[in-house]
């Protein structure tokens, strides 16, 4: 029986279908302009900030640019963990569905910023190491970890655990997680063409040059949140087919009864033996008590039921006569 994974589809256009709608039609304020205003003042320190080579003061512009540089990626890292439990907020959904509250997915985001930070060092630090060396390898590692930092966010509970998580769920999704790259890449390089034409009308040869920067990151920080939003649809998706995957037990496969389950003892095990017994066979339909049973004392509105064997003082086995009519009324 071929594995579900390999039979359920992944669709990288429905992925930021969906990104478009969150961001844009369901909530653009807390998608969009919120995250932009949160990381705002950052991108104008860096903008203001003179270049170190045309200041007299390079210490204190290095210390600022550093600072600057720091405070943006708190706020990217912090953002982009409030997109993801949005983003899980609204998956598989009915449409309009709004998502769950900013402040919450704020709140969640911050518990998971410390090892969100950690995995993405780490990540970063081991395909920089290999990637002079062995390109290939690089590529394949880049794809097998690139659901790392959703991992860590929603589901694992470390970065050991999100790498795992990451190898398992990426398993036979190369084409998939390709053109989820493409299509990201497609994106950024479109904002940085427009930003390119947008500073064209400014200042002399070396005016532009900083004019783009400036609106680079800008038109990169807005259109950011609707990168994330794809890619943490992709990786539901993934999850969501796991999931199936695990679930997906053919009847050949299945265990007659789970380990440990009961099951009820087989009458014989009830059955009287030692010197002196008869063994018989029950009538049908009756059900002998198990050795612990009491029965009840006969008395007003009981009758006493009618032993099938009763030993006798001689243990030949013979049933007694049976009780009047009147006992027991």
């Amino acid at each position: 029986m071929p594995h579900l994974r390999a039979r359920l589809p992944i669709s990288t256009r429905h992925a930021f279908a969906l990104a478009f709608d969150l961001a844009f039609r369901r909530d653009a304020v807390n998608s969009l302009l919120v995250p932009l205003a949160l990381r705002a003042p950052w991108i104008m320190a860096l903008a203001v900030l003179p270049p170190i080579e045309n200041t007299s003061r390079p210490g204190v512009v290095a210390a600022l640019t550093v600072t600057a540089l720091l405070g943006d990626y708190v706020m990217l890292v912090l953002i982009g963990a409030m997109l993801r439990f949005r983003a899980r907020s609204v998956y598989n959904t009915a449409p309009g569905t709004p998502p769950a509250p900013a402040s919450d997915c704020y709140a969640l985001g911050l518990r998971r910023m410390p090892w969100l930070i950690v995995t993405e060092i780490v990540r970063n630090v081991a395909l920089l190491v290999a990637f002079p060396f062995f390109v290939l390898p690089s590529v394949f590692l880049a794809f097998r970890l690139s659901c790392a930092t959703e991992a860590v966010v929603l589901d694992a509970k470390d970065t050991s655990g999100a790498f795992q998580r990451s190898f398992q769920l990426t398993k036979g999704h190369f084409e998939r997680w390709f053109e989820m790259v493409v299509v990201s890449t497609v994106l950024v390089l479109g904002v940085l063409f427009v930003s390119a034409l947008a500073s064209l009308p400014f200042g002399d040869v070396s005016g532009p040059v900083r004019m783009t920067e400036d609106i680079a990151r800008v038109l990169v920080t807005g259109i950011a949140p609707v990168i994330q939003y794809a890619w943490t649809f992709f990786y539901l998706r993934m999850v969501e087919i796991d999931r199936q995957a695990g679930l997906d037990v053919s009847p050949a496969q299945e265990p007659a009864s789970a380990p440990g389950a009961w099951a009820p003892a087989p009458a014989s095990a009830f059955a009287p033996s030692g010197p002196g017994v008869v063994e018989h066979s029950p009538a049908p339909g009756f059900i002998t008590p198990p050795p612990d049973f009491i029965a009840p004392t006969p008395g007003p509105g009981v009758v006493a039921p009618e032993p099938e064997i009763a030993q006798s003082a001689s243990g030949n086995g013979h049933a007694p006569p049976p009780a009047s009519a009147g006992t027991g009324l």
